[in-house]
């Protein structure tokens, strides 16, 4: 999955680039094969000085799927904590979307034609 990363009033480290590019592009793991080679996802780091303190860095990450697109936002005290609550939401929303828009693959039906063929 391609991942854009964004600093919004804020710089973006190589540091913080690795660990996002690790978090959010280890994302494609949760989506079908298929949808794989077209899954975008952006990520826009910002820190919000005028927002409360312990709200201070925010994190936002829009994944762009064929069928829909997933958005987590999390504001936190440190950038890469919230990089992290931001990845646990979106593996909960692709879980949904994958039991949603992909069927299960039916190995019964694979094993009895492989089966018979034996024969």
């Amino acid at each position: 999955m391609k991942v854009d990363i964004t600093g919004r009033n804020f710089e973006v480290e190589a540091k913080l680039q690795a660990y996002v590019q690790e978090k959010i592009g280890g994302l494609d793991k949760f989506i079908a094969r298929n949808d794989q080679s077209v899954a975008r996802a952006t990520v826009v780091l910002e820190e919000d000085a005028s927002g409360r303190e312990d709200n201070r860095f925010v994190c936002d990450a829009v994944v762009s799927l064929p069928k829909q697109q997933l958005v987590a936002r999390e504001g936190t005290v440190n950038m890469f904590a919230a990089v992290d609550i931001v990845e646990a939401k979106l593996t909960s929303q692709l879980g949904k979307y994958k039991a949603k828009h992909h069927e299960a693959v039916r190995r019964g039906k694979l094993l009895s034609k492989w089966m018979g063929q034996s024969e």
